[in-house]
């Protein structure tokens, strides 16, 4: 799109829509996911939430908050030409009559900063049975034999078939920084991953495997996947290869309607 195309647009949601479609995202499926991991949320109704806000932003129905349209910019690649910023920043503060736009109340960002996880409760309590040993302080932790207490993490299983229903979710890979090193952080993990048509790829937090490059078993950072919709796919994560089947979830099985769920008002 040429450069001067930007300037006819006049409304924040066409300018979005279109900025959409030109970075490959016709369909909310892919970006909702890119979403997700950037606000750091996890769940099968986060996605499912994000997928409904897309629409109803992209077609004007409700306005984002802030904090998730500075998220949409960075997605999109906003910054990378002058007049687009320009012109979404111009549109965006039209929505609010022109006025410097305040940082709304969010009640899912209270709840989950976008850069942290929250873990399942299952995975709390292994943490929490852990924390006598040093386990939290995972920053300086080395890799040269699983340190006390590490039996109680989870394990992660390599097996590249893996099968889950919508809503199942499972630590599928892990990662260390070297054989000598500590687990390796998900900030310089979540770039490399693979978009998911049938889940989402996650941060597991920390885990136990079986390192055959090492030859013993060390503490990772694990790779969750959360299966959102049904179908087979075969993905390449972090150079280890996966073959993915996701089913219709059973029956009788209902999802919820999303994080954050506003009656009204901005998102």
């Amino acid at each position: 799109m040429d450069l001067q195309d930007w300037d006819r647009f006049r409304d924040w949601n066409a300018l979005f829509d279109a900025l959409c479609r030109l970075r490959g995202y016709g369909e909310n499926a892919a970006l909702a996911s890119a979403f997700c991991r950037q606000r750091g949320r996890a769940g099968a109704r986060d996605f499912q939430a994000a997928e409904k806000n897309l629409r109803d932003w992209r077609l004007g129905r409700r306005i984002p908050l802030r904090r998730n349209a500075a998220i949409l910019a960075l997605l999109l690649d906003v910054q990378a030409d002058p007049a687009l910023k320009q012109r979404w920043d111009e549109t965006y503060r039209a929505l609010h009559g022109g006025r410097a736009v305040p940082e709304e109340d969010d009640p899912v960002a209270k709840s989950a900063p976008a850069d942290h996880v929250l873990p399942s409760p299952r995975t709390a309590f292994l943490l929490l049975l852990a924390l006598p040993a040093g386990l939290l302080a995972a920053g300086g932790m080395k890799g040269s034999a699983p340190p006390e207490g590490a039996a109680a993490l989870p394990t992660v299983a390599y097996n590249a078939r893996a099968f889950l229903s919508v809503g199942a979710e499972k630590l599928i890979h892990g990662v260390i920084e070297g054989c000598d090193g500590a687990p390796a952080q998900w900030a310089s993990i979540a770039p490399r991953l693979p978009e998911s048509r049938t889940g989402v790829l996650v941060d597991g937090g920390l885990a136990t495997q079986m390192m055959n490059g090492c030859g013993r078993e060390m503490v990772v950072r694990a790779v969750k996947f959360i299966a959102l919709r049904p179908g087979v796919e075969e993905l390449m994560v972090l150079d280890t290869y996966f073959k993915i089947e996701v089913t219709s979830p059973p029956a009788g099985l209902v999802e919820g309607d999303g994080y954050g769920e506003e009656r009204g008002g901005y998102r």
